[in-house]
């Protein structure tokens, strides 16, 4: 991570002297680098000094790239309330844009809108009609925004006129800032002290301190100082503090801001026991709002091919939003240079085209209570029963026998389930809806037609006596077929005798009962005696 980037900006004129542009110049950023940037807002004071800005919930936003920019690929869409048009090319023709948005705003005009290629203008076809696009960026690269403005509102003799265009977002952007207050003081031992050590601590001042004092103490009696007292102050200050006393305190620079404190003479060279204690709270430090920005992106990448060369100057904008108010605080021709060393550049070696046999073997566990057996060729389940004998090319069942053979051909044996939990066993001896039920092809509980419009089909074995049937005459008997329907087809089967000359036939004339006549169509008396009849109806 790069160092911090402290841009200090007056609230109505941008950027100020003193951060990290103390000569009124940023420092040049390095693609792929991470930037922590620390924005510090002021006020310049009737005297010309500057303070911190008194600010209410702020909101900040800062992106780097080109300003008014496109997209260079990729397509939009535009929206009304009737509907979403289709795909809108980043650099379509007027007559292109017509076609997409005709179709959801009926007869519009459009036209062609400045230099840029991507901006158009549509006009309504009457006079004092509104209009009102929505728009989807879709698939526009770099990320860019569709803006819809009006430029002219309907009136009785206006038409009215929307502005489209397709603006390029920032190739980098952050509007994640959080308020912090700057470094402070800080008191660290740095050495205990012994018979050739003196105990040494370091005190450090941040480069945000700007004000106040900071207290030391010393069992239990401390010394107040201001924050920018040098080390000869400093040093008579601790030395009239109650224990430590005079010459026994050596206060020097660390060459920074900081100073380098050791206990000296009576007190030096040995362990001090009593420990130096500091209080910080009187310190005032600067107010920043930070983020941590990093110069990588894709948008980052087509800024540098666009470009063709090593180093870009985009424009760097701050923008601050407060109480319902956005103005834009600085705008900041930058560099970007490529970076020599890329993550992950470095070339892989060749890998070798083939397995091995070692890597062969190693993707299976060979042997194993589960998984893959394979020296006895069977792949097991996770209880260790084997499911495929690939050795002997069968598929085996939870009990062990062999379902599915598949040595000669396709051969099955046992049993096997088709659905639910329960194996099915071969029908034998059994019709084929009864079959089908059998094996889960046909719902169980309910007949079925023969037919294929037919929705059931009742049958009844049942004895019937006609008797003596005279000439030319008929005779009826009515039998109780539950689930007959009139008009339903009613089958006969016929005993293996039936007396000469004698028709019988079957109809359903209401529900539930089939009637059998007996017709005699000779000139002579029959006899059609009792006899067992196959009586089936289907359903109609």
């Amino acid at each position: 991570m790069a160092s911090n980037i402290d841009i200090l900006l007056d609230k109505s004129s941008g950027l100020l002297l003193g951060g990290s542009a103390p000569a009124g110049v940023l420092p040049s950023f390095t693609r792929n680098d991470v930037y922590p940037f620390r924005l510090r807002v002021l006020e310049r004071n009737a005297d010309g000094s500057y303070t911190d800005a008194v600010l209410s919930s702020p909101s900040f936003s800062l992106g780097i790239g080109n300003i008014d920019a496109v997209a260079t690929d990729g397509q939009f869409k535009l929206t009304t309330t009737t509907g979403t048009s289709t795909a809108i090319s980043f650099n379509a023709t007027t007559a292109q844009v017509l076609s997409a948005v005709s179709a959801i705003a009926g007869n519009v005009g459009v036209v062609t809108y400045g230099n840029s290629g991507s901006a158009w203008i549509i006009t309504a076809a009457t006079a004092n009609t509104a209009l009102s696009f929505g728009a989807l960026p879709f698939t526009l690269f770099p990320t860019a925004a569709v803006q819809v403005n009006t430029r002219r509102v309907p009136t009785a003799s206006v038409y009215a006129q929307q502005i489209v265009s397709l603006s390029r977002n920032p190739a980098v952007f952050s509007s994640s800032f959080t308020a912090v207050s700057g470094t402070g003081v800080a008191l660290t031992k740095t050495q205990d002290g012994s018979a050739s050590l003196n105990e040494t601590y370091a005190l450090s001042i941040g480069n945000d301190v700007y004000g106040g004092s900071y207290s030391l103490a010393y069992g239990g009696y401390s010394v107040g100082i201001p924050y920018n007292q040098d080390p000869t102050n400093v040093t008579t200050m601790l030395s009239a503090v109650t224990g430590i006393g005079a010459g026994n305190i050596s206060v020097v620079s660390d060459s920074k801001r900081g100073l380098i404190i050791s206990f000296v003479n009576a007190l030096g060279l040995r362990n001090v026991t009593t420990a130096l204690e500091l209080d910080s709270t009187g310190i005032q430090t600067y107010s920043y709002y930070t983020s941590t920005v990093t110069m990588s992106t894709s948008e980052m990448e087509e800024l540098f091919n666009e470009a063709d060369t090593d180093t870009i100057t985009p424009t760097l904008e701050i923008e601050m939003t407060e109480s319902g108010q956005t103005k834009t605080l600085l705008q900041y021709t930058t560099s970007i240079s490529k970076d020599l060393i890329l993550t992950g550049a470095l070339v892989p070696a060749d890998l070798a085209l083939y397995y091995t046999a070692a890597q062969v073997n190693a993707g299976f566990i060979a042997d194993s209570a589960t998984n893959v057996n394979a020296v006895n060729r069977a792949l097991k389940s996770s209880s260790g029963v084997t499911a495929v004998n690939y050795g002997d090319r069968t598929l085996v069942n939870s009990a062990g026998a062999n379902v599915v053979s598949f040595s000669t051909g396709l051969a099955l044996s046992g049993i096997m389930g088709f659905y639910g939990s329960t194996p099915t066993a071969q029908p034998a001896n059994i019709n084929a809806v009864s079959g089908m039920i059998a094996v889960g092809l046909l719902a169980s509980g309910t007949t079925y037609g023969v037919l294929p419009t037919s929705p059931y089909t009742c049958t009844t074995l049942t004895s019937v006596t006609f008797g003596t049937v005279l000439a030319n005459d008929q005779h009826y008997r009515d039998v109780t077929v539950t689930g007959a329907a009139v008009n339903d087809v009613v089958l006969l089967g016929l005993p293996t005798a039936v007396s000469a000359g004698a028709v019988i036939q079957g109809v359903v004339y209401k529900t539930n009962t089939v009637c059998l006549s007996c017709t005699n169509a000779d000139n002579s008396s029959i006899v059609v005696n009792t006899a067992t009849y196959r009586i089936t109806v289907i359903g109609y």
